[in-house]
């Protein structure tokens, strides 16, 4: 069962994609780990509150092959020594820093891009069915089976891309847009919080 998506009812589509977009480059401009963890925290709450799952079991094991590559090129002092791994302080931040960034950024596009996210011309229809896919097969995830992986993903792919219907298929209805002064309490916190933390790292 498809979880509500409770931003939706404050902050049309259009104006949540444009929010996200402007939030990368100042998401990006942060090297202070401690905020970057903060920012992700935040993303995740807005994941959940945009009616998404998170795997978080995923993300964890992502941000620690990231770290561990970076491991291989020690950087900085030295910490640990383990047979001959060596293991820095360098390295491992930065291994750290990566991989949480990339969370944050997905975490970011979750909550900021949906279905019914249209743009007029022939390019805006097609970047609502591609959305439109995307948050399909992100939903029917959890239906794939290690042990019948190809199966259970023919199956999956079969429901939501039927042959009769991949000529034209049903996109979620376009939001008319929305003029609520609530938006202004999904978009001006965000901005100032991540634009805010760009302006501390800078300044101390």
């Amino acid at each position: 069962m498809r979880k509500v998506d409770k931003l939706g009812r404050i902050i049309s589509p259009k104006a949540r994609f444009w929010t996200g977009l402007s939030l990368i480059p100042g998401y990006f401009l942060i090297d202070w780990l401690i905020i970057k963890l903060l920012l992700v925290a935040v993303f995740a709450i807005m994941v959940t509150l945009a009616g998404k799952r998170i795997r978080y079991i995923y993300f964890l094991m992502m941000t620690g092959s990231i770290t561990f590559f970076h491991l291989l090129t020690p950087a900085g002092r030295i910490l640990w020594e383990i047979g001959p791994l060596t293991i820095t302080d360098g390295s491992l931040e930065t291994g750290i820093l990566k991989g949480i960034t990339l969370m944050g950024l997905v975490f970011l596009s979750l909550f900021t891009v949906t279905p019914s996210l249209q743009f007029p011309g022939k390019l805006g229809g097609l970047l609502g069915r591609m959305f439109y896919y995307f948050e399909e097969i992100l939903d029917g995830r959890k239906h794939v089976k290690a042990r019948d992986f190809i199966g259970s993903l023919d199956r999956i792919l079969m429901e939501i891309f039927p042959p009769e219907a991949l000529s034209d298929p049903e996109l979620p209805e376009a939001d008319t847009g929305r003029s609520y002064p609530l938006a202004f309490l999904y978009i001006l916190p965000l901005e100032i919080l991540v634009w805010g933390s760009v302006l501390l790292e800078r300044f101390f």
